[in-house]
């Protein structure tokens, strides 16, 4: 039998474990709420398909270095899977980087959060699985909610809030396939699946840089020091730093736990809109936002609930929420 200061000791660790961990999630959540004034800002002087083969250009060494050990054994269904997710998140991301610039950075924030309560919808459709009430009556709301932000301004919603919709659609639309897909295979690396995405991103996001005014390779010589260091920031801490913490995240946490401290980031976008771009927000624009931070929270909770608890091996972690 352990000796009592042996015990205590253990646990004190384990407490300590727990709290980094939150806290490196809660620092995600930060950085993602301050993506969207970056955004903003990089996409004033650069195209949204340049500024994303430029932000994962930055982000695959790390998650290279990350995968090492097991891309010697990369299998067909991870490079398959890969290219299929890597697409979708093109899609994600592009939609984001060009809505961003058509509508607020606070309102980008609180819409992208539909994905949250869209994807245990989702899974009621296409997979057939019961849910809580609860999640439903959050659908409800954060819908609620949504009509609020869209109405903020009259009767004509910004074309920006229509296409961050559109990404939130597409993102729980992969969040859900993805979540299939895994349960119909074999265990995966989720480092080299990652690294794969992560490549299909650039080189789509190169591909259709050429169709704008500001393709990636003329790209490169003009963007400023400053823009560097921004699309490094989000490069690298956005992306492959967000990767890392989810993935850490597996060993000590609960995929319900990571969801509800991740679901703070539209209230840092909110912070950064306000105190980086001085955004004002309005009463429609505050109470539609808060109802949609509320929605996730309580559908995030609830629909974790009838989730089976993850695996606790990293590299078989449970499907990532974003990875960029």
């Amino acid at each position: 039998m352990p000796a009592p200061e042996a015990v205590g000791t253990t646990s004190r660790a384990g407490a300590r474990a727990v709290l980094f961990n939150d806290l490196s999630v809660l620092l995600v959540a930060v950085i993602w709420g301050s993506s969207y004034v970056v955004m903003q800002d990089v996409g004033e002087s650069v195209s949204a398909a340049s500024f994303l083969a430029l932000r994962f250009l930055t982000a695959i060494p790390a998650i290279a270095l990350i995968a090492a050990a097991t891309l010697p054994r990369i299998t067909r269904s991870e490079l398959l899977s890969g290219i299929a997710f890597g697409a979708l998140l093109y899609g994600i991301l592009i939609l984001e980087t060009v809505g961003v610039k058509h509508t607020s950075a606070a309102n980008s924030g609180f819409l992208i959060t539909i994905s949250v309560i869209l994807v245990p919808v989702f899974e009621r459709v296409i997979s057939r699985r019961d849910q809580p009430w609860m999640v439903y009556a959050a659908t409800v709301t954060a819908l609620f909610g949504c009509g609020l932000l869209l109405l903020a301004d009259g009767l004509h919603p910004r074309p920006g809030d229509l296409i961050i919709l559109a990404a939130a659609f597409v993102r729980a639309t992969q969040i859900t396939l993805f979540g299939r897909k895994s349960a119909g295979t074999g265990p995966q690396s989720l480092a080299n699946l990652t690294l794969v995405e992560f490549c299909v991103v650039c080189l789509l996001a190169t591909a259709t840089s050429g169709f704008s005014d500001s393709p990636v390779w003329s790209a490169i010589g003009s963007v400023s020091g400053a823009n560097w260091l921004l699309i490094a920031y989000l490069g690298v801490l956005g992306t492959s730093y967000a990767f890392f913490v989810q993935l850490r995240a597996a060993r000590f946490s609960s995929s319900t736990r990571v969801g509800l401290i991740l679901a703070t980031e539209p209230l840092f976008a909110t912070v950064f809109a306000v105190a980086a771009a001085g955004e004002g927000i309005g009463p429609l624009q505050g109470l539609g936002g808060a109802l949609i931070v509320l929605a996730a929270t309580i559908g995030r909770h609830f629909e974790g609930r009838s989730k089976p608890a993850p695996p606790t091996a990293p590299e078989r972690a449970p499907k990532s929420e974003r990875v960029g």
